[in-house]
């Protein structure tokens, strides 16, 4: 004969008469242009995930840490969703590897979704992917990979349900889909983001990293340094349209200390003029040599400043996002 516990029995009983249901582990199905290849736990909150899309070439590996009592919420607690975005040469695993992000974001009632954007995608559909068509990374993360995540978790699906934050290319990723999505984002920041495509600083680091993978050389944006052949790069860059900001929150991050963060500075400060002349709200954090975000940051372009500047700009975050209960 078959028993059944009595926490069992309790439970079912529960949940039948008062709709509250203890939640299961999530169960991650293929759909919308993404193909579920392999599911792996890490531990009890992270997820890695590998797929395959129908807009980029080649199979991609999504990390998701959930909170801490997802599993254990009622089947009516919807969570809003973080998408935390890498930089150049970086992959999903980035934010919990070199960076701390499951330590940071652990005790805050958020899923944050950490998907690869290519050793140098930009967060941009290519103008010229040539022989490794297709690289349609916003697509997949915006088309594709928001819809995919709300059909399998317990979302928040609406635009105060959703924020955006990135590092490097990433901060660049974060504050051009603000821009593109302001419908879906209540909240974006950037943390040493590359803000200004015409910055021949950087136009120069792009062209010059693209082919370091095989790709082609004007790939993401097109050519560039040419006045006749800068409409992608003009048409991308985030200061063109940083009037699309209007209602989401913004938070701008920068250090002061080496080339490649002088470089993005002067292209965040750009911005954030641009920002105060259309009157849009923006936090802004020249944490220079560190001192003021502190966590080992000394104002370089390094996760000791990002990891000083996720857990600085977390409340400022959260206040901008809804639970459902």
């Amino acid at each position: 004969m078959t028993c059944i516990h009595p926490f069992v029995v309790f439970s079912l009983v529960l949940c039948y008469l008062t709709s509250i249901c203890l939640s299961e582990t999530p169960n991650f199905v293929s759909s919308g242009g993404i193909t579920v290849r392999t599911i792996s736990k890490l531990n009890s909150e992270l997820y890695e995930i590998t797929i395959s899309t129908t807009a980029v070439r080649g199979d991609q590996k999504v990390r998701i840490l959930l909170p801490r009592d997802y599993t254990s919420s009622a089947k009516t607690r919807r969570y809003p969703v973080l998408y935390l975005f890498h930089g150049s040469l970086g992959n999903a695993a980035d934010w919990t590897t070199g960076g701390k992000a499951q330590t940071i974001l652990g005790h805050s009632p958020v899923i944050t979704v950490m998907p690869d954007g290519g050793s140098f995608g930009w967060y941009t559909n290519w103008l010229n992917p040539g022989h490794v068509t297709p690289q349609n990374w916003r697509t997949f993360h915006m088309e594709q990979l928001v819809s995919w995540i709300d059909r399998n978790l317990r979302t928040v699906n609406e635009k105060k349900g959703r924020a955006v934050i990135g590092l490097s290319m990433g901060g660049f990723g974060a504050i051009r889909y603000a821009e593109l999505y302001s419908d879906r984002f209540a909240f974006a920041a950037s943390f040493s983001g590359a803000l200004d495509l015409q910055d021949f600083r950087i136009q120069t680091g792009i062209l010059g990293s693209v082919t370091i993978d095989g790709k082609p050389l004007d790939g993401p944006f097109g050519a560039a340094l040419l006045p006749w052949t800068q409409e992608g790069w003009i048409a991308q860059n985030p200061i063109t349209h940083a009037a699309s900001l209007k209602g989401v929150k913004l938070a701008l991050y920068t250090g002061n200390q080496g080339i490649l963060e002088g470089t993005v500075r002067d292209t965040t400060y750009r911005l954030l003029d641009k920002l105060k002349s259309l009157n849009i709200p923006v936090y802004f954090n020249d944490y220079t040599n560190g001192a003021s975000i502190g966590n080992g940051c000394k104002g370089g372009h390094d996760f000791a400043c990002w990891n000083g500047a996720l857990i600085d700009v977390l409340p400022r975050m959260m206040s901008a996002l809804i639970q459902k209960y």
